[in-house]
């Protein structure tokens, strides 16, 4: 009897411990590949891990002799994995894969495996980015994570922006056309990494490390990278405060005033080959992988290139007024022969910079050539509308006028008389101003590559017509059009003039519901439609293949004209919510449309956990969230069939 008491004890003990419903403290927390690379493999919480850059949810773990059985859940999916300590380190074991972490980053001594990939064909490719995040915050919790940067072939910063939630986590999706840095927020941590095209990544975040001020740009910045180019950004990470230095960006900022133009060339390209010799220096010592060799050495080339042009606007600034200044021809030449035509020039923001740098006539010697051919340009038109000979000597006064007037900027004003004279064909004047300044952007970028032009005229062109609800006049559309431009660029000018044509005479069709979203979008749509099946599309005014897939859905429609068993539902998300009005209308998107704002969509994030966009998913008519194999539009005849087969069970 004894001996059956032992053993049942000795049953309940191993009991006990499988049933333990949390996982030690020891093993809670970061933990880093020990290959060298110091990024981040795994993180552990007391509900969930972020691995494989996402989140997953977990209990019960089950613990069987040394090791811990791990089951890893979302909405849709399942797996195990199985971890042990081993001393200071934890063995992961990922079905056949098996991995070494260490709690720590390895020091400067640590073994480095580069990685030698570097985009080749695939340099440009229109996608979308999974930033996914965990911040450990310095006091209170930050509120948002923003993700900035600059478009090569568009206007203005791109700029997305997500809530952090109250366990410090956040999911940003972004789009990309190449790989390229970017500025990240949280908190009192800004920082730039580099990201690409339909990719995963994921962060640490340790604000209480974050260091402020003129401080923070020689200090190493508290993130750990998981993911797409975590080996890349790790490098990044290490070698940037090092660089920053020797940049001497104080006594560079101070020269810009104080030496004359030919002087401040020779400074600036001697200071570029201090920061040559740096990166060439550290390299040799610590192997880096290929990305981050073209990444840098192309940063500091095209940021030199940027402070000589800005030369021509800080040299004269006094007192915050700006006055730019002449540059000689062989100061001009040398600048362009620092931009050469290879893409891998995009990867720094500072690409994008330097581009709106050669777009802006702002050399008095620019303005003025701008205004005599602008004068000579409006003149002969003048006389082609105006026959009377009266108004010949008001053409004739004002052209003697208009070129003694100073401080024009390159453009010209008409005088009292003429601007009566010349309010039926204002139409004409307009378009006639917008081709002069248009054919002085050609000549002036004439002798620059092939690349530079194509990121130069794209953003001309959104910057003062798409952006601004201006029309673009035929003339020059007609001519974009026969310019050798690279495909990516070309691709962004259709999409934004066809956007543009289409709602500038669209007569909105009937048969759009835009609804009010309600905290729990879900649950208001089961409570909405009871019964019924319902096909939720999520999406985002910038996702491509989003926009892509509603061309199907007229024809999808078709199939349920007479069926009012299945419903369509619309889910915007992570979008502007002007835009997304706009586009709700431009493509017709019959049935109930929603928008979700930022804590809307995070709440309806953490219930399905969306992946990217666009996502589809539908809800049965006995209640049933499905998302696993739900057919997207352009799959035609199987998404109809797919909805027929719910609407009949």
């Amino acid at each position: 009897m004894k001996a059956f008491f032992t053993l049942l004890l000795s049953v309940l003990s191993v009991a006990h411990l499988n049933a333990q419903s949390s996982l030690p403290s020891s093993i809670k927390g970061n933990w880093f590949l020990v290959d060298g690379s110091n990024t981040l493999e795994l993180r552990v919480s007391d509900n969930y891990m972020m691995y494989e850059s996402d989140f997953w949810s977990f209990k019960d773990p089950s613990k069987k002799g040394k090791e811990w059985h791990v089951n890893l859940s979302q909405p849709g999916k399942a797996r195990q994995i199985i971890i042990r300590e081993v001393g200071d380190f934890l063995i992961l074991e990922d079905g056949r894969i098996i991995k070494r972490l260490s709690k720590n980053k390895l020091g400067d001594e640590r073994q480095r495996m580069p990685n030698q990939h570097v985009w080749q064909d695939d340099f440009f490719k229109s996608s979308q980015v999974t930033l996914s995040g965990v911040v450990k915050p310095k006091g209170e919790m930050p509120l948002t994570a923003s993700v900035i940067y600059n478009h090569a072939f568009s206007s203005g910063q791109q700029k997305f922006t997500v809530n952090v939630d109250e366990q410090g986590r956040f999911k940003i999706f972004f789009p990309l056309d190449n790989p390229q840095d970017i500025m990240f927020r949280v908190g009192e941590v800004f920082t730039m990494f580099l990201a690409e095209p339909d990719s995963k990544m994921a962060v640490f975040v340790d604000e209480e490390k974050a260091v402020s001020g003129i401080d923070g740009w020689y200090a190493e910045s508290p993130i750990s990278f998981m993911g797409a180019l975590a080996k890349e950004n790790e490098e990044l990470r290490v070698v940037k405060p090092k660089y920053m230095k020797v940049r001497n960006y104080f006594e560079n900022d101070s020269l810009q005033k104080a030496l004359e133009p030919m002087e401040y060339l020779e400074y600036r390209l001697d200071l570029l080959k201090e920061h040559q010799n740096f990166y060439q220096n550290y390299f040799s010592e610590n192997i880096p992988s290929r990305i981050v060799k073209e990444y840098s050495e192309r940063n500091i080339n095209l940021y030199a290139a940027n402070d000589l042009m800005r030369y021509r606007w800080l040299h004269g600034a006094d007192n915050g007024a700006l006055t730019p200044i002449d540059l000689p021809e062989a100061y001009e030449a040398k600048v362009k022969e620092m931009i050469d035509d290879e893409p891998l020039n995009m990867l720094a923001g500072e690409f994008g910079d330097l581009m709106r740098e050669f777009s802006m006539a702002m050399m008095p010697k620019e303005r003025e050539a701008m205004h005599d051919y602008r004068i000579e340009q409006v003149y002969g038109f003048l006389k082609s509308k105006i026959i009377s000979e009266t108004g010949r000597a008001e053409i004739e006064e004002w052209k003697i006028e208009e070129k003694k007037r100073e401080k024009h900027f390159g453009y010209v004003k008409l005088s009292d008389p003429l601007k009566a004279r010349t309010e039926e064909f204002s139409k004409e004047l307009l378009e006639l101003n917008q081709k002069i300044t248009w054919d002085d952007l050609l000549m002036r970028i004439d002798k620059l590559d092939p690349m530079s032009k194509s990121s130069i005229i794209a953003t001309y062109i959104d910057e003062s017509y798409f952006s601004r609800g201006n029309e673009l006049p035929q003339v020059i559309w007609g001519k974009v059009k026969t310019l050798n431009l690279n495909s990516t660029a070309r691709s962004v000018l259709e999409r934004k003039y066809s956007d543009f044509v289409i709602l500038k005479d669209k007569k909105f069709v009937n048969g759009i519901e835009i609804v009010d979203s309600e905290g729990d979008v879900l649950s208001q749509l089961k409570k909405t439609y009871p019964g019924k099946v319902v096909y939720i599309d999520v999406w985002a005014t910038w996702c491509g293949p989003c926009i892509t897939e509603f061309s199907h859905l007229p024809e999808i429609k078709a199939n349920f004209k007479e069926d009012d068993n299945v419903v369509f539902v619309y889910l915007g998300a992570q979008s502007e919510k002007k835009s997304w009005e706009t586009m709700v209308k431009k493509h017709e998107l019959k049935g109930e449309n929603f928008f979700l704002d930022d804590a809307q969509y995070a709440k309806f994030d953490q219930a399905v956990n969306i992946t990217g966009f666009p996502t589809y998913m539908v809800i049965t008519k006995e209640g049933k969230l499905i998302r696993e194999g739900i057919k997207r539009p352009s799959a035609k005849k199987e998404l109809v069939e797919q909805l027929k087969g719910f609407a009949k069970r």
